[in-house]
């Protein structure tokens, strides 16, 4: 007995290879670009060098008194303790506000 075996399919065509991409040329900035380019860097390294004279001018030890204690440190870190204590305040303080005002505005 012989059985007849059918033809396997043939294998799908193969894929046509997509035309090559045209080269795209290399973007070049313009003139604007270049300029806040040198603008944002020189005004990176302003803010760095100010940043390092800041610290180096304020590196004096001074004598902070706190109710129960007294302690002696630089300068530098009491002005940026003061500058957190002073950013907290003013977000606690503008989320007091925000939450009275919402309150008064729902009631008639």
């Amino acid at each position: 007995m012989e059985t007849e075996h059918e033809p396997a399919p043939p294998p799908p065509p193969a894929p046509e290879p997509e035309p090559a991409a045209a080269a795209v040329p290399p973007h070049e900035p313009d003139a604007a670009s270049t300029l806040k380019l040198y603008a944002k860097l020189a005004a990176l390294l302003f803010f760095v060098g100010y940043s390092i004279a800041f610290i180096v001018g304020n590196d004096k030890t001074i004598s902070v008194d706190f109710v129960f204690a007294t302690a002696r440190v630089s300068l530098i870190w009491t002005i940026l303790l003061l500058l957190v204590v002073g950013l907290a305040g003013g977000a606690l303080g503008s989320q007091l506000y925000r939450h009275r005002r919402s309150k008064q505005r729902s009631q008639p």
